[in-house]
Formats: C-alpha cells, sequence, structure tokens
C-alpha cells in the first residue's frame, strides 16, 4: 500500500493545481448561490522533521528541520462556512539574506508577492461572478502598498473588494502639502458608535467583556518618492477598545479596505467579514492536527506536495462539515453524508438499525462528533472540528471493518 501512495504521488505530469482543479470547480459551483462570497488567504509554517546519523556520536541520531511554507486562499460564506480551496503555494525559503536589497527587488522576486497572487485569484472569482460581493481578506501580513496600488489599477468588473488588518504605521495626505499619519489621523475622527465583545481569558488574564468604539474615514496613502509607489485612496475602519483593564492590551484593529464606510452600518460590516477570517486559522489546525500532514515522510518536495493537495481537501471536508450543520441544521444528512456513512453514523451511536429516512444533517453531526467524544450537555453547544474529524477517522475505521465482514460471510 505504502509503494502505491509513493507512486501515485511521484508523478511529473501532476502538481498541486492540478490536483486541486476538480475541487476548486466544485468550489466555484457552490458559490453560484450566494451573494457574499469571503476569500480569506494565509501562510502557515509546515516543519517536517526527519532524524539523521550524527557523526559523531555513533549511533545516536539528530534531528533536522525540513521546512516548508503553504500559502492558500479558501473561500467562505459570510455565516464561516467554508466553500473550498482555490489555490495554494507551497515553497522553502532558500536561507540566503535578502533584508540588504529588499527595497530594490521587484514584488515578483519576494514573498509578498503571494499576497497579489492571491488577490488575482479574487479577481478571477469577482470576474465570474459580477453580481455578487467577492471580499479578499488578509491579516498584517497582507498589509503591502502594492496589493492597495494593483486594486486600484485593476478593471471595474474584475476588481474585488478586500479587507486588510493594517501592520504598519503609514504616512497619509491630509491636504495639499500637508502630510499626517494615519493611526494618529484615524484616531482623532468621530466615534460611529460602539459595540460589545466577549474577550477569552488569555495570558494570565481572565475572561472579560470589552466596549469596542468605531472609527471610519476615507484616507489616501502617500507614495514614495522617485514613483516607485503612487498615493491610494481607501477607506480605514478603526475598531478600539478605550477603556481596557490595567496590565491588558486593548484590542486595537485598523482595517483597510476598498469598500466603503461612510457609517457605522457599513464599518462595522466590514469588521465582521474580517473577523470570520479567524476560520482559516481554524483550517490549518484541521490540517496540521487533523491531518497530520506534517508526519508525512515522502522524500521528494514534488511527492510531498501532491500528498498536501489531497489533504488540503480533506481538511475542507471536514472543516465544512462542523460550520454547514450550524447554518443549515434541518436539510437531510444524505445531502453531505453518503447512505454508508450517515447509516454507520446511526448505527453506532444508537446501537440499533438505522432509519429509512435520513436524519438532519444536525442530529447526524452531533452524532458523528460523538464517536469523537462530543458528549453533547445542555451546555456544552454544538460539536468543534475536534471532535469532527476524530469521530469522522473512527466512522471511516467502523466501515471499513463492517466492509470486511460482509466480505467474509
Amino acid at each position: 500500500m505504502y509503494w502505491g501512495a509513493y507512486r501515485f504521488f511521484d508523478n511529473d505530469r501532476v502538481e498541486l493545481a492540478d490536483i486541486l482543479s476538480g475541487h476548486k470547480a466544485a468550489t466555484l459551483s457552490r458559490m453560484a448561490d450566494r451573494q457574499v462570497i469571503l476569500i480569506a488567504q494565509d501562510t502557515t509554517f509546515l516543519n517536517f522533521e526527519q532524524l539523521q546519523a550524527h557523526e559523531e556520536f555513533g549511533t545516536l541520531k539528530k534531528t533536522v528541520r525540513d521546512e516548508h511554507l503553504l500559502h492558500v486562499n479558501v473561500a467562505f460564506t459570510d455565516q464561516r462556512v467554508n466553500l473550498g480551496v482555490l489555490s495554494g503555494q507551497l515553497w522553502q525559503r532558500t536561507g540566503e539574506g535578502i533584508a540588504k536589497t529588499r527595497r530594490q527587488r521587484p514584488t515578483t522576486q519576494k514573498e509578498s508577492q503571494r499576497w497579489l497572487d492571491g488577490y488575482a485569484v479574487a479577481c478571477e472569482v469577482q470576474a465570474r461572478y459580477p453580481q455578487k460581493w467577492v471580499i479578499n481578506i488578509a491579516d498584517r501580513e497582507g498589509d503591502i502598498h502594492e496589493w492597495y496600488e494593483l486594486a486600484e489599477h485593476t478593471d471595474g468588473p474584475r476588481c474585488a473588494s478586500y479587507i486588510v488588518r493594517a501592520k504598519q504605521e503609514r504616512r497619509i495626505e491630509i491636504e495639499d502639502d500637508e502630510y499626517g499619519y494615519l493611526w494618529e489621523w484615524m484616531a482623532a475622527q468621530p466615534v460611529l458608535g460602539s459595540y460589545e465583545i466577549e474577550v477569552s481569558a488569555k495570558g494570565g488574564h481572565g475572561a472579560r467583556r470589552a466596549q469596542v468604539r468605531v472609527r471610519a474615514g476615507e484616507v489616501t496613502l502617500s507614495g514614495r518618492l522617485g514613483g516607485a509607489m503612487q498615493p491610494v485612496t481607501l477607506h480605514a475602519v478603526l475598531a478600539a477598545e478605550e477603556n481596557a483593564p490595567e496590565g491588558v492590551s486593548p484590542i486595537r484593529w485598523m482595517l483597510l479596505t476598498n469598500i466603503p464606510a461612510d457609517s457605522y452600518e457599513s464599518a462595522r460590516a466590514i469588521i465582521q467579514w474580517y473577523r470570520c477570517r479567524w476560520e482559516i486559522e481554524i483550517f490549518f489546525r484541521v490540517i496540521k492536527n487533523a491531518c497530520r500532514i506534517e508526519a508525512l515522510r515522502l522524500q521528494t518536495a514534488p511527492r510531498l506536495y501532491n500528498a498536501i493537495a489531497v489533504y488540503l481537501i480533506i481538511a475542507w471536508r471536514l472543516h465544512m462539515l462542523t460550520m454547514l450543520a450550524r447554518e443549515h441544521p434541518q436539510v437531510a444528512c444524505s445531502e453531505v453524508f453518503s447512505t454508508p456513512e450517515w447509516q454507520t453514523i446511526y448505527i453506532m451511536h444508537k446501537r440499533k438499525p438505522p432509519p429509512k429516512a435520513p436524519p438532519t444533517l444536525r442530529e447526524a453531526t452531533r452524532m458523528l462528533a460523538s464517536l469523537g467524544g462530543f458528549l453533547g450537555r445542555r451546555g456544552d453547544g454544538e460539536p468543534g472540528t475536534k471532535t469532527i474529524w476524530i469521530g469522522y477517522t473512527n466512522l471511516l475505521a467502523y466501515i471499513a471493518a463492517i466492509d470486511q465482514v460482509t466480505a467474509l460471510r
């Protein structure tokens, strides 16, 4: 079986994009009945540690890090349901220091090019669905001037919206020959409104309720001398906690976007859409902890990347199940699970034959999660991705066992 897997992934005519192509087509079709499509992009590090002989210590071995970077564009609904993976890039850093020549290098020779490539993917989706609202979302690492400049010069019908959390202070044009700084200027803008959020316990500080005030405004980011970067006009939304407890870092988000933010309602919508970006962090968790791709021991990068492409699709299904059951709890589970899957889930949970009609998606998902340790007590809420993936792993073992018993009869 293992040699078959090596041969399967060792195919010079197949790359990551080829393996994802069918899944991408299905992802695009799933967008058809959605008005708002959020495309989150982000990067994660994958460490494939290996043990190698240590020449100076006989049979003892040393651990060697083999680090790769994975950057993906994943589509979500505004209810945080994972629609699928649109693109992925994998690479290794060369180890050559480029800090001294970074400013002289074109963007195409920098890792930051991946954010522009990701935005181009969102623009392709926008061109396919011109009547829908396609929004590309990124965390602070995506805060690069080239992205905003590219969006400003992208043709109208193809221009996807974006929301990027600002990382750095920026010089802005206030009036003719008068300049200021983004964070300082935004903090002086009038408050449009406020809202409360629950903040989880972290860093030794207990959970609390935070009062967040919202400000917004149109700003023009100044260019760079010599014309290397042109001025760009966009909208900024500042969500800031102004009365945080002593010793606690206050919540302070600056979001840069090409979506007009001229009212509290529009600014609040931008904040809510950005918060959906957290789902890509959960998606990475599923890839690493559920699919355990860092445990792969394929010996060449092409084999490894092809295997990761397959696991991206598996991770999508696990993540999708978790949130879809919350958005559409009453649909029949047969819309998502095959007949052997939902019937086996029912048998293993209820310990009796399955009914003729399939249960609802919520019922089936909760039963699946129970196979992974979900207790379903009154205060437990809905199951999360961890119990879903453990339950699904056990489900596959149960189905295989049933098939073996049936074949032996």
